[in-house]
């Protein structure tokens, strides 16, 4: 099994962090019922190849939800972004999960691409992406938009540094 982790924390904020999905997969995340972003799509690199929701080569086959405990971190809640990815016309299972924490303002975003080997025959470098998990739409919601987001080492993390 492989899984590829982001670790979203937001910090300085006492609000309210909620995530939205709608039935084609796509989903909001509000700070104090304000939408901080919107996500893009989901995309995974494989076989010299892109397959993207976008184009539907990565179709949405389901939406789930579990919950559960972290003897850490507490309990949580989770949305389950089912794909379906077709090779050779052997299917294999590609689960986008999204993890919303109750004892801590975080948000982690995990992508498990199932127990196939997922190759490609020109090897990616340190520098390409192979997967588009989690992916936002990075827009001006208005002009007094207080929102930041930093990058590195393949992390994305968003910072709310004002409350709206």
């Amino acid at each position: 099994m492989h899984i590829v982790v982001l670790f979203l924390l937001v910090v300085g904020c006492l609000g309210d962090i909620k995530i939205l999905v709608n039935e084609e997969g796509g989903y909001n995340i509000s700070v104090n019922d304000h939408i901080w972003v919107r996500s893009s799509h989901t995309g995974i690199y494989v076989n010299n190849k892109w397959y993207s929701s976008d184009d539907n080569s990565l179709p949405l086959m389901n939406i789930d939800y579990a919950e559960g405990n972290d003897p850490n971190l507490g309990n949580w809640n989770e949305t389950q972004l089912i794909y379906d990815l077709v090779l050779s016309g052997i299917h294999t299972k590609i689960v986008g999960h999204i993890r919303q924490w109750s004892l801590i303002s975080a948000i982690t975003f995990h992508l498990d691409t199932g127990n196939q080997t997922l190759t490609n025959t020109v090897p990616l470098s340190m520098d390409d992406v192979c997967t588009v998990f989690p992916s936002f739409c990075i827009e001006q919601m208005g002009t007094d938009d207080q929102r930041g987001y930093f990058t590195f080492e393949g992390e994305f993390i968003f910072v709310y540094y004002s409350l709206f």
